[in-house]
């Protein structure tokens, strides 16, 4: 995705989506200081440094890092920047577990900026064909994230009422599994220390020897 922006972002996105985030965030790194970068560019970069991030599990300082984002390519008018800066920026205040907190009224702002985004995309017109298709799947992505459909929930068993809770994302080991946790209903620690193994295990990307610890870790998070 970050590829239309200049070469370099494309071996470093090459390199995140293998799974290899230390040494694409040290290419980034090297490649900012490497050669002098336009506005766009250096934009792009702080945008690929969050998407890593997202990618990481650091979901606290992607949502910082993305809000700037998204306020600078607005002040720059390249909407290419404000349709990735929104979908990096929601991606990070989805895996915060955010969203299920905030408000209707909140909830329909995002769902705005979403449709906004997908709007600005149909203007841009010297996109390759690729690159269009994966925008337009994230955004869609984000659309039913922030649908009200209630998303299908796994069978659990009796949960223990709390009067605060704790986003699943900050459960160790948990990382990138967060959204799909998030969509099969698993939206807090105590969601997760609460759910048996055999249900975990039904969830995408869940393993048989990962369920337990993930249950493990949530419950030495929340003392229990």
């Amino acid at each position: 995705m970050f590829g239309s922006y200049m070469k370099g972002l494309e071996k470093i996105e090459d390199l995140m989506n293998k799974g290899d985030l230390e040494n694409a965030m040290f290419e980034l790194n090297n490649l900012e200081k490497g050669i002098e970068l336009n506005e766009d560019e250096k934009l792009a970069c702080m945008l690929l440094n969050s998407h890593i991030l997202n990618k990481n599990g650091n979901f606290d300082k992607s949502f910082m890092l993305s809000k700037v984002a998204f306020r600078k390519s607005m002040e720059l008018n390249s909407p290419l920047l404000v349709v990735d800066s929104t979908i990096t920026f929601i991606e990070s205040v989805n895996g915060l577990g955010l969203l299920i907190e905030s408000s209707a009224k909140e909830k329909k702002e995002f769902l705005q900026m979403v449709r906004k985004s997908e709007d600005i995309l149909e203007t841009i017109k010297k996109l390759k064909k690729t690159e269009r298709d994966l925008r337009t799947s994230k955004l869609t992505e984000l659309k039913k994230i922030l649908s009200p459909a209630k998303a299908k929930m796994p069978v659990k068993v009796a949960m223990k009422v709390v009067k605060t809770s704790t986003p699943v994302a900050k459960v160790k080991g948990v990382g990138q599994k967060a959204q799909s946790l998030i969509e099969a209903g698993i939206k807090t620690a105590e969601d997760l220390a609460t759910t048996s193994p055999k249900d975990l295990v039904k969830i995408k990307g869940i393993g048989a020897a990962t369920a337990p610890k993930l249950i493990e870790n949530a419950k030495l998070l929340l003392k229990l």
